[in-house]
């Protein structure tokens, strides 16, 4: 999340628990605020004045804000529960924020080393007179490289909702082994969360399963959503819908039928999603924990190749 956004959100927390109208929560944070704080407050200030709601004008931000949080600030607004709304967005982006910072420092050390083995054993290519295939061999690895961690951190400009190149990307990753899962699993824990909180804010199936379609990181799901929309509304019970949901382990189905009938299925949704995600993470950091083995063995093999095609005076290649 933007550090920028992140706080304004708790600022606006903060003043609205003690007691501190919206709009003068923004004034004293555009006030108080410095930079970007300062100026997103601003921003929806002035919106706000002008008869906005606190969902339409971060809507309206430069840096747009993610569906699942404008749909949950929506309905705390109109629940009468905005504070509470916004301190559960707050609680669950640290828990996010402090899984990526987990896995970004885990992946550091392993990207090091690799960019290393690559690095260090062609620059004798160099001592030789032959900088353009060492720049070529760089080129094959830093090239892919650099262009996978563009794609990773501006995805969603370079794919924008809805736009035929994200349908192709989402086929794409969807296919991919092991990867493939975990991106359905956290996009549907994340959605089975959203739709669990939007029902404790007090909207009904009609009015929070549109809002969880669009939301939904996958085309494929938002889908499924709009289809578990259709059997509710024809009559079906919550259960039911959500057995037009693919991906939920059978132990949540359970569950999720459990608090359909004893209704209290708003928090056996919360529930499930945070154990989905926190199972998809779990496994993610276990291949980051394999993956510096991996790592090292491409260097070994790598620097063995070298001194084996050196010390047997194996001619030509690199």
């Amino acid at each position: 999340m933007n550090s920028a956004y992140y706080e304004l959100l708790k600022g606006i927390e903060t003043r609205l628990k003690a007691g501190i109208p919206l709009r003068d929560s923004l004034e004293g944070l555009e006030r108080d605020g410095r930079g970007a704080l300062a100026a997103l407050a601003g921003a929806l200030r002035s919106q706000i004045e002008a008869g906005a709601t606190l969902a339409q004008a971060l809507g309206d931000l430069p840096a747009s804000t993610p569906p699942a949080h404008a749909a949950l600030i929506d309905a705390g607004e109109s629940s009468g529960r905005l504070n509470e709304t916004l301190a559960d967005i707050i609680a669950e982006e640290s828990i996010l924020a402090d899984a990526r910072r987990r896995l970004q420092l885990r992946l550091a050390y392993p990207l090091l080393i690799c960019c290393l083995a690559f690095l260090l054993p062609f620059l004798y290519l160099v001592f030789q007179g032959r900088t353009g295939e060492y720049l070529l061999i760089q080129a094959c690895f830093f090239g892919p490289l650099g262009a996978l961690l563009l794609l990773v951190f501006f995805r969603h400009r370079f794919f924008p909702r809805g736009s035929s190149q994200r349908l192709l990307f989402e086929r794409i990753v969807l296919v991919v082994p092991f990867f493939g899962r975990l991106a359905q699993e956290y996009a549907l824990a994340g959605s089975l969360q959203l739709l669990g909180r939007l029902l404790q804010a007090g909207l009904g199936y009609a009015d929070g399963l549109p809002l969880v379609s669009e939301a939904a990181g996958l085309h494929r799901l938002a889908l499924q959503f709009k289809e578990m929309a259709a059997g509710i509304a024809d009559g079906a019970s919550a259960s039911e819908g959500l057995s037009r949901i693919t991906g939920i382990p059978l132990e949540l189905r359970s569950r999720l039928a459990s608090g359909d009938v004893s209704g209290t299925i708003d928090q056996a949704l919360v529930k499930s999603g945070a154990e989905l995600r926190e199972a998809a993470l779990a496994r993610l950091e276990t291949v980051v924990k394999v993956l510096p083995i991996l790592v090292y063995l491409l260097a070994a093999g790598l620097v063995l190749w070298r001194a084996v095609s050196v010390f047997s005076g194996l001619p030509g290649g690199f």
